[in-house]
């Protein structure tokens, strides 16, 4: 199993932040959501856009990118959500290794 980490940023509303973030948490999914608040300019639909959202840094495993995402577009209520998947060149081996634990990987 490839138990390389990745981190998966999406953006959502305060309460439906929370909702995701718990979701991919008890499915092993993810091992760790953290949420923080960000303001988001961007254009829709021809109009610019400026709203409060929460930013979702999700860490995972890439062999999960997938269902995070499906499990993320299940319950977001966005149109398009935001799914980037960054990889993690590296970090503290510790940390790497109760993530891929967490993760089933």
């Amino acid at each position: 199993m490839n138990s390389d980490p990745v981190i998966i940023l999406s953006t959502a509303g305060e309460m439906e932040a929370k909702g995701i973030a718990q979701a991919l948490v008890m499915q092993h999914l993810a091992a760790c959501v953290t949420i923080t608040p960000v303001e988001s300019v961007y254009r829709w639909n021809g109009e610019l856009c400026d709203e409060r959202e929460q930013l979702l840094i999700i860490k995972t495993v890439i062999t999960n990118a997938d269902a995070v995402m499906a499990e993320i577009r299940k319950l977001h209520s966005y149109e398009l959500p935001e799914m980037i998947v960054l990889p993690v060149t590296g970090g503290y081996p510790p940390y790497l290794q109760w993530l891929a634990e967490e993760t089933g990987s």
